[in-house]
This record gives structure tokens, C-alpha cells and sequence, in this order.
């Protein structure tokens, strides 16, 4: 029988025979080499029965695990395995007996003051001088210091990857702050310009108002007095007539311009504000045979509005949509409730933004079949005193006065060509509920 030296590492039985001894000389010395060998590793060396008792213990296990082999030598290996692992070694057991390895397996395993440590796990079958499976050899390496590092590293990796990301998010959001800024610095400067505009529209409308109300006066009492005037003095009575009431016009234009931001507001149901409009258009309607559509969702939610300013709104839209019709076509006023989903022009998820995501709003589209708008009148369409329509027909503000209005609600407007011909006019406000 061989014997266990101190660390309970077999010899080998093959060679010759010591003299007196009846121990196989090369074998002798074989074993004293590898036990040499093997107590100099860093690695843990454990030799198991096939029923996983420990026979073999060398220093770097004592070194590794922290139990003397005098101590762990006849327990089973499983004292080592902490309890979440426990279904291993009888997989490893079973892998032995079919006469099958396992390479570099790495696991946790316990020291014996119960502190769980990082291994890589080889294990092997080990045979008798018949070639018998006997048991089974287990190096192990203590790799907990390679894996924290791994861990950290990791670790680390995500901590740049969230970095990274809160980066790019934090850059996002300083461009569409910039763009925002951009924009309320242009909305500023578009604002003052609308006040400096105002105020002079203001001034000069009160200054020649009375002026013209004295003209048209004398113009209407010469007409009135003149006996049997030719043709050509009704003519020049008539063209100053219609010219007084075209400068009056004009003036009522520029005091409407001023004035809108004077609102009085209530709770109104949008519906009902639009009935006067399309009531004001019916003749322009029939005279241009345009006919009316009308798409009204019922059961909307009330708008916070100031109804009169809103009813010129829509008179004013409406109006211009006829016009743009001058041999007739269909002109369509829907109302709606949407529910904006996604982000996007005045929409986001900023408190600064005129309308979140996810808010419900009350949409009035004006929708006619005209021909539509070229690009250049597109951009313009907004700006005070720009107009396409002939000298006498229009002033050019109220498109910029509309707006106005509706910014002053929290609304906005868009005007926009059709795909299938003409334009649509698109009027957003906020609702008193979503």
C-alpha cells in the first residue's frame, strides 16, 4: 500500500523496489519530486475519492482556502462550495467517472472563514496502475483579484456608457435650447417690432381719423347741395367718396392692429364662436358660389377665449379663403379634439413649450379649393401690410393681426397648401380639460 505524505499526496506505485523498504525506487523518488513540485504552486492541488472526500492537500490549497490539511484532509470537498453552488460538484463528480475533464471553469468557492473567492477550476480523472478511474484531481486558481478588476472594468464601462449618453442628452437639450432661445429671441424682436408697429398704427390712426370723418362729411354735404352737377362732378364726388371710405378702412385696419392685445376672456364652446363668421360670409359665399361645408365635432371642450377677437379671426380666414376661389369651389370649416402624441413644432415637454405632449387641444381647419400659394407669398403671409390682393381690397394685416390674437390665446396658426389643391388654415388652442 502507498502511504500519504503530510500534505496527503499519494506516491505513485510503478518501478523498482527500494532495498528493505518493498517501495519502488524510481516511484519513490518520482513522488518526492512531485510533492516538491507541488507544494511550491501558488495554484490549490486537492486529490478526491470518486465520492468527493478529500485525500490531497497542498500548500497553495492551505494557502488559497485557509485550512491546514490536517484539518480538511476526509471531509468532503463540498465544505468549499458555498450553498447556491452546491448542484456543481456532483455534475463535476459525474464528468469524472465518465473519464472526462473540465478546463478553466470559474467559479466561486469559501475560505474557511466563510469570505467567497473568485476560482479557475480544472479537474481531471486520476487512475489506478489498472487504469481504473480512482478519483479526481482539482487545481485550482485564486483569480478574485483579476475578476474584481474585470468587474470594475465593467463597472467603469457602464459608468462612461451612462456618462456618455447623459453627454449626448445634455448636448441635445443645449442645441434645442439654443434653437428655443434663437426662436424667443426672433419672437422678441418680431414682438417689439409688432409695438413699435401698434403704437404708430395707434397714433397715426387717431390723427388722421377725424380728419377723414370731416372729409367724407363735406364730400357727402356737396353731393347733397351741388344742383343738377354734371357728369364729371358726380364723378370726382363719387371717387372721393370711395376714396375716404377706402383710407377709413385702413384706419380701422391699423386701430384693430393696435388694439389686439386688449382681450376680455371667457369659456366659450368653439363651435358656437364660429357661427358668426359663417353667418358674416354667407353673401360672399353666394356671390362667388362657393358652397359651405361644415365638419363640427360635437361634445368639444370648452376654449378659453375672448370671443369677439376670435370671431374677426376666423372672419378674416374665412374671407380670404373665399377670395382665393374667384369661380367658385368648397369651402370647408372642420373643428376636432387631438390628442398630440408626438414632439414637434410648439410641441414638447418643456414647460416652456406652448403645448405638451400628450395635451389634448380643440383644432379648427378652414379648408378651401383655390389655387393654392407659391412659396414666396408662403413666407410673407404673416407680415403686416403684405397682401397679394389688389390696391383697395385689402391692408395686408389681417393675417398679422390673426396671429397675433391667437399667440395671445396660447394657440397657433398654420397655413399650408392641400394636396389636393388649395389651402387649409389651422388653428390650434388648448382646451379648458383634456
Amino acid at each position: 500500500m502507498s502511504q500519504q505524505n503530510q500534505h496527503g499526496l499519494a506516491p505513485s506505485a510503478t518501478g523498482t523496489r527500494e532495498p528493505g523498504t518493498g517501495e519502488p525506487r524510481s516511484a519513490a523518488d518520482a513522488h518526492s519530486r512531485l510533492a516538491a513540485i507541488l507544494n511550491m504552486s501558488d495554484d490549490a492541488v486537492v486529490t478526491i475519492d470518486l465520492e468527493g472526500i478529500i485525500l490531497g492537500w497542498n500548500r497553495g490549497a492551505e494557502r488559497i482556502y485557509g485550512y491546514p490539511a490536517e484539518v480538511i484532509l476526509g471531509n468532503p470537498i463540498s465544505v468549499l462550495v458555498p450553498m447556491d453552488r452546491r448542484d456543481e460538484w456532483p455534475r463535476i463528480i459525474e464528468t469524472i467517472k465518465r473519464g472526462d475533464r473540465i478546463d478553466h471553469l470559474e467559479t466561486v468557492r469559501l475560505r474557511s472563514d466563510g469570505v467567497p473567492i473568485d476560482v479557475s477550476l480544472s479537474v481531471a480523472p486520476t487512475l489506478n496502475e489498472k487504469q481504473a478511474i480512482t478519483g479526481g484531481v482539482a487545481i485550482a486558481r485564486d483569480i478574485t483579484v483579476v475578476q474584481e478588476a474585470v468587474r470594475q472594468a465593467e463597472r467603469s464601462s457602464v459608468k462612461l456608457s451612462e456618462r456618455e449618453k447623459a453627454l449626448r442628452q445634455a448636448l441635445s437639450a443645449l442645441r434645442k435650447s439654443h434653437e428655443e432661445t434663437k426662436a424667443a429671441q426672433l419672437q422678441l424682436i418680431q414682438a417689439a417690432k409688432l409695438e413699435s408697429i401698434g403704437r404708430l398704427a395707434a397714433g397715426v390712426a387717431h390723427e388722421v381719423k377725424n380728419p377723414l370723418a370731416v372729409i367724407l362729411s363735406a364730400v357727402e354735404y356737396l353731393a347733397q347741395t351741388i344742383p343738377n352737377p354734371d357728369a364729371d362732378t358726380s364723378l370726382a364726388l363719387t371717387d372721393m367718396q370711395e376714396a375716404v371710405l377706402r383710407a377709413d378702412f385702413v384706419i380701422r385696419g391699423l386701430l384693430d392692429f393696435s388694439h389686439a392685445t386688449e382681450m376680455t376672456m371667457g369659456t366659450e364652446d368653439i363651435n358656437s364662436v364660429l357661427d358668426k363668421p359663417i353667418q358674416f360670409v354667407r353673401h360672399a359665399l353666394s356671390k362667388s358660389h362657393v358652397t359651405l361645408v361644415k365638419e363640427l365635432q360635437s361634445d368639444l371642450p370648452q376654449v378659453m377665449l375672448d370671443r369677439s377677437k376670435i370671431e374677426q379671426v376666423f372672419v378674416n380666414i374665412m374671407i380670404n379663403a373665399i377670395d382665393a376661389m374667384p369661380d367658385g369651389g368648397t369651402l370647408t370649416v372642420r373643428t376636432s379634439r387631438r390628442q398630440l402624441m408626438l414632439p414637434g413644432q410648439d410641441v414638447g415637454f418643456r414647460q416652456t413649450d406652448r403645448f405638451r405632449v400628450g395635451e389634448g387641444v380643440i383644432v379648427v381647419e378652414v379648408e378651401d379649393t383655390g389655387t393654392g400659394i407659391d412659396a414666396k407669398t408662403r413666407v410673407r403671409l404673416f407680415d403686416p401690410f403684405f397682401t397679394t390682393k389688389p390696391t383697395g381690397k385689402g391692408t395686408g394685416l389681417g393675417l398679422a393681426v390673426s396671429k397675433t390674437i391667437i399667440a395671445l390665446h396660447g394657440g397657433t396658426i398654420q397655413i399650408a397648401n392641400r394636396e389636393g389643391g388649395g389651402v387649409r388654415a389651422t388653428v390650434v388652442f388648448h382646451s379648458v380639460r383634456n
